[in-house]
């Protein structure tokens, strides 16, 4: 089956429904008003009279929304549609039904994961500030023997690299991308040894990062992730050609 993509002619654009463009517009005024996670919407037949549309378009709107995560749809008396929180769980798991549609194998994914950390490295070291310096120095203590601490911490360390890089396409799809690694391969457990090379290695990425070396940080982000993807080889071969799987 080919994984080529498929779209619409430009010269037949795909018609755009009505609960769409009410969805957009709903988003419009979140990031317009300033919004934030948590707080309520307007109600849903308060919405149909903004929008001049029927309740029944603002249901299916609303419903667009959260399959996204972007409202949360609380119900009971005192319920109603609440700003929901971008956030990469939530980003992934929509991420993974185009990744099943297009036959991706887990293999795919750290490959993607291998080009991309060093780049959001680099951009670190260069974009480095007070707050994300101390954030990323916290991530550097040592990790819990637990599998679920040892999880947590190791995707703390990549989190802040992501977030320090001060790109946010880069930091959205680079921390969705470990969620969907994560979510299938870090349940196999992890040898001790391996757990205290990894955080050898976060603690020299980091020092590059710190002292602002953009070079340095993105050769040492991608001898951690070339040594992730040859020991992801030895351990878990037959996982790599697993298809990703909506979750």
């Amino acid at each position: 089956m080919s994984r080529a993509l498929t779209g619409s002619s430009p010269s037949r654009p795909r018609v755009v429904k009505l609960a769409e463009t009410v969805a957009r517009s709903v988003v419009d005024e979140i990031v317009a008003r300033g919004r934030l996670p948590g707080e309520p919407l307007a109600p849903e037949a308060e919405m149909a009279d903004h929008f001049g549309v029927s309740r029944a378009t603002v249901r299916e709107a609303l419903r667009i929304l959260e399959t996204h995560g972007l409202v949360v749809l609380k119900p009971g008396r005192n319920g109603g549609p609440q700003v929901g929180e971008v956030d990469p769980v939530t980003f992934a798991r929509s991420l993974t039904w185009f990744l099943q549609m297009r036959q991706t194998r887990f293999w795919e994914v750290l490959e993607a994961r291998v080009l991309l950390e060093p780049m959001m490295a680099a951009l670190a070291a260069r974009r480095r500030d007070a707050d994300g310096l101390r954030a990323l120095a916290a991530t550097l203590e040592d990790y819990p023997e637990d599998d679920h601490g040892y999880l947590e911490a190791t995707q703390r360390f990549h989190g802040v690299i992501a977030g320090i890089s001060g790109n946010a396409v880069l930091d959205l799809f680079g921390r969705s991308l470990k969620e969907v690694y994560t979510g299938r391969v870090v349940p196999v457990e992890q040898p001790a040894a391996r757990r205290e090379l990894v955080l050898r290695e976060h603690r020299e990425v980091a020092e590059a990062v710190m002292e602002g070396d953009p070079d340095l940080a993105e050769d040492r982000m991608r001898e951690h992730m070339v040594e992730l993807s040859l020991g992801f080889e030895r351990r878990y071969r037959a996982l790599g050609d697993e298809f990703v799987g909506w979750w």
